[in-house]
């Protein structure tokens, strides 16, 4: 029996190693190079390879990092399985860089006026991309074994710019360059300390440096990308600096960055008249909107089958479909599930004794969710269950709108005020929904879906069930929120708003008859025109809101007035989904309620008395709701503020 349990156990291990590979590292930076052997190419890729520069725009996790670091040499080769010839032959070639905060930050502080930080920063990035061109310039070497030689003339003419000692020599040059970049970083260090070393101009090293390697006959027609990750680590106005570099690239090579949404500050060049205009210098790729809906369900049941496909344990076959691997549950059967039969046992008795027949038949058709609505509805109106039924027999199309406009709300009240599950959160198509687009998220659901699986000793023959599922989209929202604190100095802040947002929600959701169902958005009033209050500023809202859209603890859509991408008040906002389970309100995008923004600050200053006066506006109230039980740790805050 020892021996049994032992054997178990390693195969329990032995699985969840592979979950933690396939599925775990849901950070292209963790995956190192088999972030390429799992590469499943997004429908927008196209759109990347054209000379233009391009923008790539999106939340953490939603697959910029991976997108690029495929589009460089190194992946390019990974993919092409490590294939010299398709090297030799590749029509373009990707450089790429992450901008590194520890560096980036170097340049800014007192010591030095801005137009002075700036002048240095565009030199330290001359250097930094013609290194990269160098490094690219060995690699390729290395790997097809063609030897790339510079004229000495040229390497002579890279190295003036740059102000390096008198090269001729393509090794002489990357050596040389590489000693300047460590000596002009540790310059930076000590920026007051020293004599200021001789800077080049900007674009010009670079442009002397490509010109002379697409002269050479292995690059005759060769485009170079520069793909530039994680472009909001930049300071304003450095991004001013590459702005101008974007917008005036030279004919040999172009920028492919990645940005998260709002992470894109500054338009402008340095020129300050002068701005980047999509789609004249750019085209703009909005991750979201070209990963919605069945495309990103598509792409995400790729990325994910390729993974499952690999999962093995113990004698069990591999799973084959991850849809399969995850049901889930129409409405109606959802709401037997939790239990909707027991609360209209009643409903048949009642209405049957004086029904005729044909009222009979009208009730033997009705499913336990069709009745639990009726008699809801009986409730909330406070009419008599006969008459109410009466009335949906006689306009049936008037009553049956009604109840598909309120039948999945009412999912949320059958264990109202229970303890255990309230509401299921399972299904592929479900998951994909609270995933938002977001492929990290996603792998997140069904890694811990699976591993949950695993360690309620199932088989991964069998599908996982909608509870464990369940348990790990709470899971998941819980891990979210506690990692929102350390992703931006407004940390705290997004973490204390998303608990006040997440508790209205929830306390709408579970009290949605004679209210508007679904309320899961808001959109910003001035509650000051209204009641003569002093409004907060825009510098105290839109610092908090412009945080909580570019790390995913908020969505934002554009609301019914075409605006600029920093008008906060004329967006509609929605706690991500991801968050749904977690605080037990809906997932799919649907209705909006109004916020001001007095409310908005109150929410992370005084919660209580700022989710109490919400609610109130609502004709709900808090104290009908006991908090869920997932939500208790945080009782604390819940009762802060009066």
């Amino acid at each position: 029996m020892e021996t049994s349990d032992a054997a178990a156990m390693t195969h329990l291990e032995g699985a969840e190693e592979q979950l933690s590979r396939l599925f775990g590292s849901y950070k292209a930076e963790w995956l190192r190079e088999r972030i390429f052997d799992l590469f499943t190419e997004p429908a927008y890729f196209p759109e990347l390879l054209t000379a233009r520069p391009c923008m790539l725009v999106g939340g953490r996790g939603t697959g910029k990092t991976t997108v690029l670091r495929c589009l460089s040499y190194e992946g390019q080769f990974v993919l092409s399985g490590r294939d010299s010839k398709a090297t030799s032959s590749a029509e373009y070639y990707g450089i790429y860089y992450r901008v590194n905060t520890n560096r980036v930050t170097a340049f800014r502080g007192p010591e030095l006026t801005e137009p002075e930080w700036t002048k240095l920063f565009a030199h330290y990035f001359n250097l930094v991309l013609c290194d990269l061109v160098l490094q690219f310039l060995r690699w390729y070497q290395l790997y097809t074994t063609h030897p790339i030689a510079l004229p000495p003339e040229a390497c002579a003419l890279v190295g003036s710019a740059l102000h390096l000692p008198l090269v001729s020599s393509l090794a002489g040059l990357e050596t040389s360059l590489r000693a300047n970049l460590v000596e002009f970083e540790a310059y930076i260090n000590n920026v007051e300390d020293g004599p200021r070393p001789l800077l080049s101009i900007q674009s010009g090293p670079i442009d002397l440096l490509l010109e002379a390697v697409i002269q050479h006959p292995a690059f005759h027609g060769k485009l170079f990308f520069f793909l530039l990750d994680e472009y909001e680590n930049l300071e304003d106005y450095q991004q001013q600096v590459i702005n101008t570099l974007i917008k005036h690239a030279g004919q040999w090579y172009s920028f492919k960055v990645g940005v998260k949404e709002l992470g894109w500050r500054r338009r402008a060049t340095l020129n300050p008249n002068e701005q980047l205009i999509s789609p004249a210098d750019y085209v703009r790729i909005n991750i979201p909107d070209h990963l919605s809906g069945e495309k990103f369900k598509a792409f995400a049941k790729k990325v994910c089958n390729d993974r499952v496909h690999q999962l093995r344990y113990a004698d069990h076959p591999p799973i084959t479909d991850i849809a399969w691997a995850l049901p889930g549950y129409s409405d109606e059967a959802e709401a037997e599930a939790l239990g909707v039969v027991g609360e209209t046992e009643s409903v048949k008795e009642e209405l049957g004794g004086s029904a005729t027949l044909h009222e009979q038949d009208i009730l033997q058709h009705l499913s336990p969710l069709q009745l639990y609505f009726l008699r809801s509805w009986a409730r909330v109106e406070n009419r008599s269950l006969q008459d109410v039924f009466h009335a949906f027999r006689n306009d049936r199309v008037e009553w049956d709108t009604r109840y598909d406009n309120y039948k999945h709300a009412l999912l949320y009240t059958i264990r109202r005020r229970k303890r255990g599950i309230r509401k299921y959160y399972a299904g592929w198509d479900v998951f994909t929904q609270l995933a938002a687009s977001n492929i990290r998220y996603l792998l997140e659901l069904v890694d811990q879906s699976l591993l949950m699986h695993l360690r309620n000793e199932r088989p991964l023959s069998e599908p996982v069930p909608q509870d464990t599922q369940t348990h790990a989209a709470r899971y998941v929202g819980r891990k979210n929120l506690s990692e929102l604190e350390g992703l931006s100095v407004h940390g705290a802040q997004l973490t204390k708003l998303l608990l006040g947002l997440g508790r209205v929600f929830g306390v709408m959701a579970a009290n949605p008859l004679g209210h508007t169902p679904e309320v899961n958005q808001f959109h910003l009033i001035d509650n000051g025109r209204e009641i003569g209050a002093r409004e907060p500023s825009e510098d105290e809202v839109e610092p908090i809101l412009n945080a909580a859209v570019m790390h995913l603890a908020l969505l934002r859509h554009p609301g019914s007035k075409l605006v600029a991408e920093t008008d906060t008040r004329e967006y509609d906002y929605m706690v991500h989904p991801i968050y749904a389970a977690f605080f037990e309100f809906s997932y799919r995008r649907k209705r909006k309620m109004a916020i001001s923004s007095r409310e908005l600050l109150d929410l992370i200053r005084a919660p209580k008395r700022a989710i109490r006066d919400i609610l109130d506006r609502s004709n709900r109230t808090e104290e009908d709701e006991p908090l869920p039980e997932q939500l208790r740790l945080f009782e604390a805050y819940y009762r802060g503020g009066s």
